[in-house]
């Protein structure tokens, strides 16, 4: 009898941890991160980085000068407590890929299409003849298992037919911008194998041959994750490297931080057209006494771009609205937005609002609706309009979108 008591004993307890097994998921297996010791990330490897001084937490006057957002979406992601790393450790994103190949590396970067078109644009207008760029380059990085260390070999990756439907700075302004922000509506346009759509804010310093960027927003890439899910996502172009990255697995890029909000994360909820809408809160900013440039939620930091490589000068151009494109020739372009055109009604139109940008005094500011242009290099696939001042709490709002389809002319 004591034999039996003792048998049913110990399978209800192998019972409970079977039951422990399904009902917590392991760390990392819905989130696709690896926790790396923060000093050991991969952009700390770099020659550059050499004697850096990690930046873990805002300065006081980049805290103040950011703005207060109402979205909560930073309290919700914080609050997933068993996502986090453990201490001294960062997650970085490791997509689920073939053949080894992690992550993008662009070659030819984004906003030069932009730059060698604007002789012939005409200012207030939407149309623009353009210069077709055709087989742009892109690069990804490989990692060798061995030893666990990194090792970056270029592995050819295309992206064609890339799209703007944006509002920008004027191109013969002489100042400099050291930073932007705006409330991100979170969308997931129903893009293909091969495509990619992105809810975008640029920050480009070109002057001759030195191009620096650094972008970021909320994008469904693809080729990058291997899914159709919307994520946090950035890319950098480095003007002393010549080449940039998209996220944080490339040497001198990057630097990650929180230990559970990062670039490549999932957004699990997303906004419905004419229902329940779900937005983000993001910024790049200069911080004043570092001079790093660092990304936040809110006034949640998440990582940062080290002064060493970026802007030195502050940005020269700044961009917000829709980009999208495909990574094969001679296919359909991706819907942007909603998959619908642009209108005035915030619930059916995909938008970004409490559009704003750090000057170079460092003091934070709405856009100024009379230093900005459109462009919209294909008006039947997508578009822009721009709504200036909504309201107290929208301010300066876009909204962009398209359907796509054949869009090459």
């Amino acid at each position: 009898m004591k034999t039996m008591a003792s048998f049913w004993l110990k399978l209800f307890s192998l019972g409970l941890i079977c039951h422990n097994c399904i009902a917590r998921p392991t760390l990392n297996q819905e989130t696709e991160f690896e926790c790396v010791s923060m000093y050991e990330q991969s952009a700390l490897q770099h020659p550059l980085m050499k004697n850096h001084r990690i930046q873990t937490r805002l300065s006081r006057e980049l805290l103040s000068m950011l703005s207060t957002s109402r979205d909560d979406t930073a309290r919700r992601i914080v609050l997933k407590g068993s996502e986090e790393c453990p201490k001294g450790q960062v997650p970085i994103h490791k997509p689920k890929t073939n053949n080894n190949q992690i992550h993008p590396k662009q070659f030819i970067k984004a906003g030069r299409l932009l730059k060698e078109a604007r002789g012939v644009k005409k200012r207030g207008t939407n149309k623009l003849r353009t210069k077709k760029y055709k087989n742009k380059h892109t690069y990804s990085t490989t990692m060798s298992q061995k030893n666990k260390k990194r090792h970056y070999t270029p592995k050819i990756f295309r992206e064609y037919n890339d799209y703007y439907a944006i509002i920008r700075t004027f191109e013969n302004t002489t100042k400099k911008w050291r930073g932007a922000q705006a409330l991100f509506n979170i969308n997931k346009p129903q893009v293909a194998r091969d495509q990619y759509s992105k809810a975008w804010i640029w920050l480009n310093y070109i002057r001759m041959n030195v191009r620096s960027s650094i972008q970021f927003g909320v994008a469904v890439h693809t080729k990058l994750y291997q899914d159709d899910r919307p994520r946090l996502t950035t890319y950098w172009v480095s003007g002393k490297e010549h080449d940039g990255c998209y996220n944080a697995l490339c040497p001198e890029g990057y630097v990650q931080v929180h230990k559970s909000i990062y670039p490549g994360m999932v957004y699990d909820k997303f906004s419905v057209p004419g229902g329940q809408q779900h937005t983000v809160h993001l910024s790049v900013a200069e911080d004043p006494v570092t001079k790093n440039w660092v990304l936040t939620i809110g006034t949640i930091m998440i990582g940062y771009w080290p002064l060493q490589t970026y802007m030195e000068e502050g940005a020269s151009e700044v961009y917000f609205g829709g980009f999208a494109g495909t990574t094969l020739p001679d296919t359909l372009s991706p819907p942007m937005g909603t998959g619908d055109f642009p209108t005035k009604d915030l619930t059916r139109s995909c938008f970004m609002k409490q559009l704003k940008y750090v000057l170079s005094d460092y003091t934070l500011e709405d856009i100024n609706s009379n230093e900005i242009e459109h462009y919209v290099d294909n008006p039947k696939c997508y578009g822009v309009m721009f709504l200036k001042y909504v309201d107290f709490d929208s301010r300066e709002t876009l909204t962009f979108g398209g359907p796509g389809g054949h869009c090459r002319t």
